[in-house]
C-alpha cells in the first residue's frame, strides 16, 4: 500500500530545503525509481524488452549542490534490503566483480507466474573522477554493454576465473564539472554509445537555503519516502498502456520526436530518444501507482522531463568549450566598441551583448561576465538617442 500521492513529489518536497537546483533533485528521484525497478519491470518495444535502467549525470560548477541531493538518493537505495549498491570507487575488475556478486531474484504469483533471476547494481558516484578517472574505451564500452542488458562474459586469465552474467543491469547516478568533462572525454566521445546512452542534466544556479534550516528536514516524511519505495522495488512484471498513451507515443515517434535537439553533438543520442522516452514513462507510472500501466499522463509527464533535460544540454558544451573570462571579456569589449563607432557613437543595446557573451559561455555566467566588465570600468550604462538602455565603452580601443 502506498502512503505518498506521487513518490517523485514527495521527494521533492522533502529535498526543498537542499542547497540544490530543483532539475538535480528531480532527475536524483528519477533515477531513485529507476534504480529499484531494476530488471523486474519491462515494456515491450521492437520484440524486445526494454528495462527501465538509466545513466544520469548531473553536470554544474562547483558548489552548486551536485553531491548532496546524489547522497539523499544513495541513503533511500541503502535502506532497502537486498539492493546492491557498488563502491564509490571501482575499477573495471571490480566492477565486474560486484556486479557479479549483485544477484537478484524475485517471483510473480498471479495468472502467469514467473521466476526472475538477474544481476542489478546501483552506481552512485558523487564524483565521476572518483568512478571514471580515466577514460577507457574497454570500460566504457562494457558500460555500453551492460547498459543494453546484454550478456557480459570474460575470463581472467591471472585468477584463472571464468565471469558470466546472463542478465546484467546498471543505474548510474554520476556527478561532475564541466571542466573534469572537458579534460576526460576525448575527441570522438560524443559518437560513441556511452554518452548516447546518458542523460547529462546541466544547471550552473547556486541555491541559497537556511543555514539554520534543521527543522524543515522531516524524518516522518523521509519515513514514508522508503516505505514507499520499498513497495516500488516490489513491482515485477511487463508494463501496460492505455490506448491514448500508446497512440501518443506512437505518434511523438513517428513524427521524429518534436522538438528534436539540434547540437552536432547530439546526433547519436537523438537515436535513443524513443527508448529514453520509454524508460521514463516507466518511471512516471511506478512514482504514481504500481498498476504498471502507463497512462497518457505519465507520457505528458515524461517528455515534459526529456524536454527540459535536453533545452539545458547545450549548455554544457558551452562550458566545455568556454575560454577563460578575460578572454571572454576582451572579445565582448572589442564587440561592443566596434558597433559603438559603426553606429555613430550609439550604445549597444543590452540584448546585444546578451546574445554576444551567451554564444561564449554558459548562461549561468553570462550576467557575471557583463559584470565584471562594468565594475572594471571597460564599459558602462549609457542611454541611446531613442531612449533605450545599452552600453558604451568606457575603454577606448584601437582599430
Amino acid at each position: 500500500m502506498r502512503l505518498l500521492g506521487d513518490w517523485i513529489e514527495g521527494f521533492m518536497g522533502q529535498t526543498a530545503h537542499l542547497p540544490s537546483p530543483e532539475i538535480f533533485r528531480k532527475w536524483s528521484a528519477i533515477s531513485a525509481v529507476a534504480g529499484v525497478l531494476e530488471r523486474k519491470v519491462w515494456v515491450r518495444s521492437l520484440n524486445m524488452d526494454l528495462y527501465p535502467n538509466l545513466y544520469v549525470t548531473l553536470v554544474g560548477p562547483p558548489g552548486v549542490g551536485k553531491t548532496v541531493v546524489t547522497s539523499f538518493t544513495e541513503e533511500l537505495w541503502r535502506s532497502i534490503q537486498g539492493l546492491h549498491v557498488a563502491p564509490k570507487s571501482v575499477s573495471k575488475a571490480s566492477l565486474i566483480d560486484s556486479l557479479n556478486d549483485a544477484k537478484r531474484s524475485k517471483t510473480l504469483i498471479g495468472e502467469k507466474s514467473m521466476y526472475l533471476q538477474y544481476n542489478s547494481l546501483l552506481v552512485n558516484a558523487g564524483e565521476l573522477a572518483v568512478f571514471i578517472p580515466t577514460y577507457e574505451s574497454d570500460f566504457m564500452n562494457i558500460l555500453t554493454d551492460i547498459y543494453d542488458g546484454r550478456i557480459y562474459e570474460e575470463r581472467r586469465r591471472g585468477k584463472d576465473l571464468h565471469i558470466k552474467i546472463d542478465k546484467p543491469q546498471l543505474n548510474l547516478l554520476m556527478a561532475t564539472t564541466p571542466s573534469y568533462l572537458n579534460s576526460m572525454l576525448p575527441e570522438g566521445a560524443w559518437d560513441q554509445g556511452f554518452l548516447s546512452r546518458t542523460f547529462l542534466i546541466f544547471s550552473g544556479s547556486t541555491t541559497l537555503v537556511d543555514l539554520f534550516g534543521d527543522e524543515l528536514v522531516h524524518e516522518e516524511q523521509t519515513s514514508l519516502l522508503r516505505s514507499d519505495l520499498r513497495a516500488i522495488s516490489d513491482m515485477i512484471g511487463p508494463f501496460g498502456f492505455s490506448e491514448e498513451a500508446r497512440n501518443a507515443i506512437r505518434a511523438w515517434h513517428m513524427a521524429g520526436g518534436p522538438p528534436r535537439p539540434d547540437h552536432p553533438k547530439l546526433v547519436h543520442y537523438n537515436t535513443r530518444r524513443s527508448a529514453h522516452l520509454l524508460k521514463l514513462c516507466m518511471v512516471a507510472s511506478a512514482s504514481r501507482s504500481s498498476d504498471r500501466l502507463i497512462e497518457l499522463a505519465d507520457y505528458q509527464r515524461s517528455l515534459n522531463w526529456l524536454v527540459e533535460a535536453e533545452s539545458y544540454m547545450p549548455e554544457i558544451f558551452k562550458a566545455l568549450g568556454a575560454k577563460g573570462d578575460g578572454q571572454v571579456i576582451e572579445e565582448a569589449l572589442h564587440f561592443v566598441y566596434k558597433l559603438y563607432m559603426a553606429t555613430g557613437k550609439e550604445p549597444v543595446a543590452e540584448h546585444r551583448l546578451i546574445n554576444f557573451v551567451s554564444e561564449r559561455v554558459p548562461a549561468y555566467n553570462v550576467l557575471r561576465i557583463i559584470e565584471m566588465m562594468e565594475r572594471s570600468y571597460k564599459i558602462e550604462k549609457a542611454i541611446s538617442s531613442k531612449g533605450m538602455p545599452g552600453w558604451r565603452p568606457r575603454i577606448i580601443q584601437p582599430d
